[in-house]
């Protein structure tokens, strides 16, 4: 009897079966197999809320204070469409920064000078070293943004920092930061769209990044903003989008969405985005069509709390008073997770996992990762994946 490949399973089982799988990782490992089962697992894995490891902490004496655990081995993804967090043991964090990542890689900076940076896939343990942070006055602030996945050799970093506004890019490889000097301050966000780096001030100035020379060249007017404001660029069926986060008294109050003009050179006003939903973040927004997901809503922008600045602000406050989602054809918001408490200990950003990369030698020693001395078998849950879904329930 020939034997059968796991990649031969029928294809209309497999989304029931990875859905069975509660570890990420394992869903990702299941992307490693075949072509075919990296475009499922690709459907599966939804977008988590990456949760900071700098944030507020209490002491013995009820006392707040803005720092990262020192001792910490692991990072938290908060599952969007679960509720559930899932923690990730990884001791290449330990005395690290990290609240920002881009490909599904962490951005990680050393607690201690030169403060080392690398771009780390939590799902496999594979890193890359990037220019030391020791020429940023708030490392741990930094935000990355990258044009690929790091993997590629085209690849460019760009990292942003909102306490000084200093931009700066590198390639993987580089020695040093290659700093954007004639920028202006008060930058927002930053985004990679087809094939360029673009970054929007409080303003509304968009900026055109030219990363080989290197100038910040501006592309727009201000656009007339009332109010307190934080501006956000992203993607959406092939166009550019600024999204104005309006805020009082430190609370988000409201959003506008436009659409870049590319002819005109101006900013048109966007009143629905259809069936899509908008995920803001520094330096991670997405947009996604919501069939993939149940628990996102069409035409819906979600917010979270992500500026680590602000959160030192305002850090007797809780950040879920400062996150849900607002509702573009009601106008209104309604704040999400109140039950999880365990993700208001620091800001938020969006991870979306890393695209699992097939290589021609594959093996369960490739996919398998070992864990504190013990070896989990993926192959294994799969197979208990494959008995808990044929067993007919009594």
């Amino acid at each position: 009897m020939a034997q059968v490949q796991w990649s031969d399973l029928p294809v209309e089982i497999l989304p029931m079966i990875f859905q069975k799988l509660k570890d990420p990782r394992d869903v990702y490992r299941c992307g490693l197999v075949c072509v075919l089962w990296k475009s499922i697992a690709k459907t599966i894995l939804p977008p988590f809320l990456l949760l900071s490891n700098v944030g507020t902490f209490k002491d013995e004496t009820g006392t707040f204070h803005f720092k990262a655990p020192l001792n910490k081995q692991s990072c938290s993804l908060f599952n969007t469409q679960t509720n559930e967090s899932h923690e990730i043991f990884l001791p290449e964090v330990e005395k690290c920064w990290f609240s920002s990542s881009s490909f599904g890689w962490l951005l990680t900076i050393c607690f201690e000078p030169p403060h080392e940076v690398h771009l780390l896939n939590p799902f496999n343990r594979d890193r890359i070293q990037l220019p030391s942070a020791s020429e940023f006055r708030w490392p741990c602030d930094l935000r990355v943004v990258t044009s690929t996945t790091p993997l590629n050799p085209t690849c460019l970093v760009l990292v942003i920092t909102h306490f000084k506004g200093a931009l700066a890019f590198c390639r993987p490889g580089d020695k040093s930061w290659t700093c954007f000097e004639d920028f202006e301050r008060c930058d927002n966000d930053v985004a990679f769209y087809k094939g360029e780096f673009y970054s929007v001030n409080t303003l509304g100035h968009l900026f055109h990044l030219h990363c080989n020379i290197p100038v910040a060249q501006k592309v727009l007017p201000p656009l007339s903003i009332e109010f307190m404001h934080h501006n956000y660029l992203v993607e959406l069926d092939g166009n550019i989008l600024l999204v104005v986060r309006y805020t009082k008294e430190l609370f988000t109050s409201g959003f506008e969405v436009y659409e870049l003009d590319w002819v005109k050179k101006r900013w048109i006003k966007v009143e629905n985005i259809g069936n899509n939903a908008i995920l803001l973040g520094i330096g991670s927004s997405i947009s996604l069509p919501i069939g993939l997901f149940r628990n996102f809503k069409a035409n819906c922008i979600y917010f979270i709390s992500d500026n680590l600045t602000s959160f030192f602000l305002k850090m007797d406050l809780m950040p879920k008073d400062n996150t849900g989602f607002y509702n573009m054809t009601t106008g209104q918001i309604e704040y999400l997770y109140d039950q999880a408490s365990l993700i208001w200990l620091s800001s938020l950003n969006w991870f979306v996992p890393p695209s699992p990369v097939i290589y021609k030698q594959n093996s369960t020693e490739i996919i398998c990762r070992e864990e504190k001395g013990m070896v989990k078998s993926w192959f294994s849950k799969i197979q208990r994946s494959l008995l808990n879904w044929y067993t007919p329930k009594i």
